[in-house]
């Protein structure tokens, strides 16, 4: 976090040079030269000093405004999917139980007596969707109990594993496609 320096404007001194208000005898010409340098050097001093602390805020405020625009940012977004989720959260789908969820799941397959692992296709495409649809799809043996084996099972032998780990004690109806 950036912590801005107190300043104490009472170590500011009081830059006012003492001359008389009257117009007696007392001119400024009975000032030395040196004495007057001196005073000039000096306020230039004070002014150098002023000069760069005011240049060091003004830093410090355009980092507390950048500081400030990212927050807002970041705090516009957060709301947003907040909103957003709990929008989701509320939707008809989310509130559908998981036994009638996996019943909708299960009318979604192909009419194929035997499927093919697809990504396009149910019952790999349901777990593509959500998290919650693919808990559920995996965890609905019924929709794996179907496969169809290509030739080339060598290749595709992952993918056959976890078919049938999630068929699970299902039972199972395997072919040799063509």
């Amino acid at each position: 976090m950036y912590r801005i320096p107190l300043i104490d404007y009472n170590q500011i001194p009081d830059l006012a040079t003492e001359y008389p208000n009257s117009n007696t005898n007392y001119s400024a010409f009975e000032f030395k030269y040196q004495s007057i340098s001196a005073i000039i050097t000096e306020r230039q001093q004070h002014l150098d000093a002023v000069s760069h602390e005011i240049s060091r805020l003004e830093t410090v405020m355009d980092s507390i405004k950048h500081i400030h625009q990212q927050l807002v940012a970041k705090k516009d977004k957060i709301i947003t999917q907040s909103m957003n989720l709990h929008k989701r959260l509320v939707s008809a789908l989310w509130r559908l139980p998981t036994e009638v969820l996996s019943q909708i799941f299960v009318y979604c397959l192909p009419d194929d007596h035997h499927l093919l692992p697809a990504p396009h296709l149910a019952p790999m495409l349901l777990t593509g969707i959500c998290r919650r649809w693919r808990v559920v799809a995996m965890g609905t043996p019924s929709l794996w109990s179907r496969l169809s084996v290509s030739e080339d099972a060598q290749q595709a032998a992952f993918c056959y594993d976890s078919w049938l780990k999630r068929s699970r004690r299902s039972s199972l109806c395997t072919a040799m496609a063509s």
